[in-house]
């Protein structure tokens, strides 16, 4: 995989010095302060490096181990087991040796993408934030990897989902490099009617169109964090779900009333393709666009 088809990540090169791509970067899709890649190193040594980003890197596939340098210039042994975690603060970046073949899921985050969501916390954490190495979470593991496979797919459910996921990951982040734990949300009340109105309005008449979530939570005047505890107060459903109902909804219609293609249909309803359609309308529905076409 070439780094001309596929751009990578410098603060992930930095991070994994000589890896390579094992899988398309979410470099392309232009997500906002964050960047994920499946990556895979060879044995050997990487240099101290400097880095002002934060990581969180998943360890699969296998267990690999190696050296890491300590601040009195001494190497100690590591081992990293498959399914743990480890996460990185802004700072020096120890030298490495390793021994092993290193594959991995790694996350880099812009501190002004998590200085925004800090902002809009209910409750800010106040102790330090600090490095962590060999955790396991199954929350943290569960976004990283659905956002990979959303990179891997070419961003398949479009910008709202990986908003969504993205912000949602902030969040957890943010308390899981601290000692303490995420406080519970206080009940939180609903969008007003008004709102609900306006924020399903513009959903509507823009079906065809990559909604953000910070342009649906603009328009109801709220930060990230409470438009979505709000709208999902008021509708059971998280911004994305809504969206996503309202437009296989629209899908439907359409294969009902004229005689469109599919694929037509996929993309004035704000389908990324035919197959991310087409998979989307059969968990919904239980039947395939053109078998419930030839079934009316």
């Amino acid at each position: 995989m070439t780094s001309n088809e596929f751009p990578e990540s410098k603060e992930i090169s930095d991070l994994f010095k000589g890896s390579s791509l094992r899988e398309r970067s979410s470099l392309k899709l232009g997500w906002n302060g964050i960047t994920v890649e499946r990556r895979s190193t060879e044995a050997g040594e990487r240099p101290e490096a400097a880095s002002d980003h934060y990581f969180i890197v998943l360890w699969e596939t296998h267990s690999t181990h190696g050296e890491r340098e300590d601040v009195r210039g001494q190497f100690a042994s590591y081992i990293k087991h498959p399914g743990t975690i480890s996460t990185c603060i802004p700072g020096i970046i120890p030298r490495v040796r390793a021994f092993s073949k290193t594959e991995a899921i790694v996350c880099a985050l812009n501190p002004v993408f998590l200085a925004g969501i800090e902002d809009e916390l209910d409750c800010r954490p106040t102790d330090p934030m600090r490095s962590q190495l060999g955790i396991t979470d199954k929350g943290l593991w569960g976004l990283v990897s659905l956002l990979a496979t959303e990179a891997a797919e070419e961003g398949r459910c479009g910008r709202l989902y990986a908003d969504s996921l993205a912000h949602t990951l902030g969040i957890r982040f943010l308390y899981t490099t601290r000692e303490q734990r995420q406080q519970e949300p206080q009940k939180m009340s609903t969008l007003p009617r008004y709102l609900l109105q306006r924020i399903v309005e513009l959903m509507h008449t823009n079906l065809a169109s990559d909604l953000s979530l910070a342009t649906l939570a603009s328009e109801s005047g709220y930060s990230r964090a409470h438009f979505v505890r709000m709208f999902r107060a008021a509708t059971g459903q998280t911004p994305y779900q809504y969206l996503l109902d309202l437009r296989l909804e629209r899908a439907r219609q359409f294969i009902k009333n004229g005689s469109r293609s599919l694929t037509d249909i996929a993309a004035s309803c704000g389908f990324a393709s035919h197959t991310s359609f087409s998979k989307a309308f059969r968990r919904r529905f239980r039947t395939t666009p053109s078998l419930y076409r030839r079934e009316i």
